[in-house]
Parts: structure tokens; C-alpha cells; sequence
């Protein structure tokens, strides 16, 4: 069957006409240069290219009309009826400017694409022409995304630069968010500097960073969502232009701390206006090598791994006097051998992650740890590769009237693969799909999630309504779980209340609002809390039963 992002390429590509070739016109469309545009920021001004082309090199022919209903007020000129000479073009110009992303859905809703707005919320404009003897029409289709904002979520971001053939920091640097419960790193985008030093401010919401690389004058910026930056203003410090900053933080007073290990000088800088408050060279009783730190919610106090001492150390951002813990720090109960951690950050809970590798060579694959920072003592949760010069940075405490973050849902296949995530969900009882039965079992919810739409597990062909039931039975018992495990309010699924035969029609509505909400949140970070750090989809699908509906 033929799915919904193909039928939407047709509706773009579609050029029909009664008698098109033979009666010489061709409508053409392009919005900003191409079919297809997407938009990520607003407001964004669209360019649209309206086109008719007479494809007779030999007869011109009279154009009798021209409609553009979503650019109904951009004035075109000139107006039909004209005659179009043999083998020439009439081109007319039109702008409009997105100011949201709601504006987008909008046009969606009014547009003539029967499969649109959906959850990828898009609109299509058509350009139609018409003669005599025929008509031709051409569409566009504009994408929207929303606009990447920050909140203050259990979002863990890891910057990394490039490195020079010195061996020193250089651009560009990325921007990624990782992801606990599979070890992933999704690029956000990149910068035209070499920085490091990243720290996630709850007062405004924004990434903060020093760019440095030893050669250049250092510079306090600011990092948006899309990994983009922005100079604030020279950094005002004591410590050499060869320093190469990398550990940054926002304490609670909102002032940013950063650190620059060869110097072990402490700076206090107003986001704002990248002022230096204080200067501070921190004070160790021994060996001092810090790669990143994090600011604790409960004590306000900095605590990052002394790579030197292989021990977890605090520094009070105040007087600058760093105390590492007594005893070297375990990792899964052993002594490591020289491990190297550059990366850490707190939850507003006050756990503490470390990111970095247990062994001498840094080049191997990286493991994500938790630390008892009562024991100094790490657990690795998962194991991943990660890129060089990795630092980084979330929310650490939250202020009361700042902006929620969108609710956390994730869809299926999440479910599907994370049998913790599954299990707490079915910890909280049986789970009713009406009349398509009830799961209580993790061999049953798997079954469910698994199920192929077209085929049963016995080789059976599925009818169009036994296939309609599997897809919208996955969706509800994903948007159940969905609000069990992560507080999300689920639609209503008293459209399955009904006994059988089930409309199909309403079951297919149904089957839509959900899949829209199961992606609605994807955006927002799994919370650690959670502790869903082992995702497998090759033993949830071995364990899966096949459904009866």
C-alpha cells in the first residue's frame, strides 16, 4: 500500500492537464529554489516562482487565467488574459513570511493537499493556469520545524571541537544531544569557533561556552539549540592567551564559572554582558587536572573528576579551594587504570553523571557513568564511542515561571526495545484496548508492538481491517504507556469502547491522533531518574507473542 509521504511527493509533482502538451502551456512552481522547503526559525520569508511556460516553440498561445489560492495577496502582473509568444515564459514573484510555527499548521489546514496538516506539519501551495482547451497545475510543499528551543529538561548536551594538526582545539565545534537510553549522540549543528567550557543557564534558558584555542584571544558566547554561536564579549582574564579553557557551569546566584586547567584559574562571569565578577586560582592539596565540572543543586558546590588523583573532587566556586575525595575512585567496584572523565553534569535531583573513558587510551569507547558522591564511586550504565574534546552540560536546577518543556512521549519501537520501560508501565495493572482486548503480560505488549501489520506469525495475510486493528492497537498501548511512565495525559480511547464490528473509519482517526501524540515529545530528553539505559530490540522481539484480536 502505498503510504502517506508518497502520495504527498505525487501531490508536489503532479502536473495534470486536459490537453496540456498538445495545447502548449505548463505551469512550474518553486519556492525558495526548490519543490520542497524546510523551515526551521521564525519568522522566515518564503520566495515563491510562479512559472508558465508556452512549450510550443512555433505558436504562442493565451493564457486565460492564474490562481495561487494561498498567495491570494501577492499582486501578480501581468494579469491573465495574455497571450505567452511560442517558446517564451511568464514568471510571477510572490513572498510570505512564516512568523510561527503555528502560522505553518495554519496554512496547512487551508491548503488543497488531502494529507495535510499531519504530524510533520507542512502546507502545499498549487499554482493552477488555464485556456481554452485545458488547464495545468504545479504544487510546493514548505515543511515546518518546530523552533528548537531550550528547556529546562533532562536534555544531556555534549559539545566537541575539532583538533588542529598541534593538537589544539579548532573549529568547527558540534553540538549534540545524548541520549542515555541507547548511547546516541544526535547533531544539533555546528560553530565557526573552537569551544569548550559548555553549561546550560536555567535563568534564560540558553547554552554558554568559552571559545579558546590557544592562538586567538578567548571570547565568553552564548550556543543556541540549532549549535550556532554568538559572541558576548572578550573574555576579561588574567590567565594567558594560550589558555585553553574547558570546564564550565552556572551557579545558583546565575553567574557562569569556567576553569582553565594549565593556569587552574576560576573565573565568574555575567552571562549577560560577559563581565568578569572574580578571579580565583584554585587551591588543590595535590595534582589538580579537571576536564569539566558540574554544579550540585543541594550544596551549590562544583564537583568533577580529578583525572590527576583518579578521585572525585569538589571546589567551592567562592573561594576557589578544591578538596578531592579520600580514596581513588572505583569504577563497577575495581580500581580503574588511569581512567579519564570529560565530561559531567547533575540533574535537578542532585545525581551526579560522569562521561569518559576507564583505561589509558582515550581513543577507546567512552562509558557514561553514575557517581556516589558520598562514596566517590562510579557504576558505568552503557558504553559508546564518542568524539574527541567532549564536554557537557543540562539543566541543573529549575526556577519556578520559567517555560516547561513539551511532555515526554516516545513511540513504539521505544517501547518495543526497553523492557524496563515496558515492565514499569505494566507495573501499574492490566491494559485495556476495549474491544481489542486487554495485555498484561510482557510477552503480550511485545506481541502487540511487534506485530507486522500485513503478515501474522503463521504466514497469514492480514485483512485491511485486521491490519487497521494491529496498527491502531500498538499506537494506544504505546500512548497508555506513554502516560504511566512518563505523566503524559493519553487522548481517549473510547473510540475502541465500542464492541465489534469497530468503525474503521473512527479507528483510523484514532490510529492517527495517537501516532501524532506518541511523537509530539521526541524532542524532549528521557529523564534520568529513569534509569532506562538498556534498549534492545533483538531479545524484546524474541520474547514477542504474536496478538489475538
Amino acid at each position: 500500500m502505498m503510504d502517506r509521504k508518497w502520495l504527498r511527493l505525487l501531490f508536489i509533482g503532479a502536473v495534470w492537464a486536459s490537453n496540456a502538451w498538445a495545447n502548449n502551456l505548463r505551469s512550474e512552481q518553486l519556492v525558495n529554489g526548490r519543490k520542497q522547503y524546510t523551515v526551521g526559525t521564525y519568522p522566515e520569508t518564503l520566495r515563491f516562482t510562479l512559472t508558465v511556460a508556452n512549450i510550443d516553440l512555433e505558436r504562442p498561445s493565451e493564457l486565460r487565467s492564474a490562481t495561487a489560492p494561498l498567495l491570494k495577496d501577492c499582486t501578480r502582473s501581468p494579469t491573465p488574459p495574455l497571450v505567452v509568444p511560442e517558446g517564451g515564459h511568464v514568471t510571477y514573484q510572490c513572498e510570505l513570511t512564516l512568523e510561527s510555527y503555528d502560522a505553518c499548521l495554519t496554512l496547512g489546514i487551508h491548503d488543497a493537499n488531502p494529507v495535510t496538516p499531519n504530524h510533520e506539519v507542512s502546507f502545499t501551495s498549487t499554482f493552477s493556469i488555464g485556456w481554452d482547451a485545458g488547464a495545468s497545475q504545479a504544487g510546493t510543499n514548505v515543511l515546518c520545524l518546530p523552533r528548537p528551543d531550550l528547556f529546562c529538561d533532562d536534555t544531556v548536551y555534549l559539545s566537541t571541537a575539532s583538533r588542529s594538526p598541534e593538537g589544539r582545539p579548532a573549529a568547527p565545534s558540534r553540538l549534540y544531544i545524548f541520549d542515555p537510553a541507547t548511547g546516541t549522540l544526535t547533531l544539533q549543528g555546528e560553530a565557526a569557533l573552537p569551544y569548550n567550557a559548555l553549561a546550560f543557564n536555567p535563568f534564560d534558558n540558553s547554552l554558554y561556552a568559552i571559545a579558546s584555542d590557544g592562538v586567538s584571544a578567548p571570547h565568553f558566547i552564548r550556543v543556541d539549540a540549532t549549535g550556532a554561536s554568538s559572541v558576548i564579549a572578550p573574555l576579561d582574564t588574567e590567565a594567558p592567551q594560550s589558555a585553553i579553557w574547558t570546564a564550565g557551569a552556572v551557579l545558583k546566584d546565575g553567574a557562569y564559572a569556567g576553569f582553565e586547567p594549565s593556569t587552574h584559574r576560576l573565573i565568574r562571569v555575567n552571562p549577560s554582558t560577559g563581565e568578569t565578577l572574580s578571579e580565583h586560582v584554585v587551591s588543590a592539596p595535590g595534582d589538580f587536572q579537571v576536564a569539566d565540572f558540574a554544579m550540585s543543586p543541594r550544596d551549590g558546590l562544583l564537583y568533577a573528576f580529578n583525572n590527576a588523583t583518579q578521585r572525585l573532587t569538589t571546589i567551592d566556586p567562592r573561594t576557589g579551594v578544591a578538596t578531592d575525595h579520600p580514596s581513588p575512585a572505583r569504577i563497577d567496584g575495581e580500581l580503574a587504570e588511569d581512567p579519564h572523565m570529560s565530561a559531567a553534569v547533575f540533574t535537578r535531583d542532585g545525581e551526579l553523571f560522569l562521561h569518559g573513558t576507564s583505561g589509558p587510551d582515550t581513543r577507546r569507547a567512552s562509558g557514561f557513568h553514575a557517581v556516589d558522591v558520598m562514596t566517590g564511586n562510579l557504576t558505568t550504565l552503557l558504553t559508546r564511542a564518542v568524539p574527541q574534546l567532549a564536554n557537557g552540560a543540562m539543566c541543573g536546577f529549575y526556577l519556578w515561571g520559567s517555560p516547561r518543556p513539551q511532555p515526554t512521549t516516545r513511540g513504539r519501537g521505544f517501547f518495543g526495545a526497553s523492557e524496563s520501560a515496558l515492565l514499569e508501565c505494566l507495573a501499574y495493572g492490566p491494559i485495556s484496548l476495549g474491544a481489542l482486548g486487554e495485555v498484561s503480560t510482557l510477552p503480550g505488549a511485545l506481541g502487540i508492538l511487534w506485530a507486522n501489520p500485513a503478515i501474522a506469525s503463521d504466514n497469514a495475510r492480514r485483512t485491511a481491517t485486521e491490519s487497521l486493528k494491529v496498527r491502531t492497537a500498538r499506537e494506544a498501548l504505546t500512548a497508555v504507556c506513554n502516560e504511566r511512565v512518563f505523566n503524559t495525559r493519553a487522548p481517549t480511547l473510547s473510540a475502541l469502547a465500542s464492541p465489534a464490528p469497530l468503525d474503521p473509519g473512527r479507528m483510523e482517526q484514532l490510529r492517527q491522533r495517537l501516532e501524532r501524540h506518541n511523537h509530539s515529545g521526541k524532542r524532549t530528553a528521557i529523564p534520568l531518574r529513569k534509569r532506562i539505559f538498556a534498549v534492545d530490540p533483538l531479545r524484546a522481539m524474541e520474547h514477542a507473542e504474536e496478538p489475538r484480536f
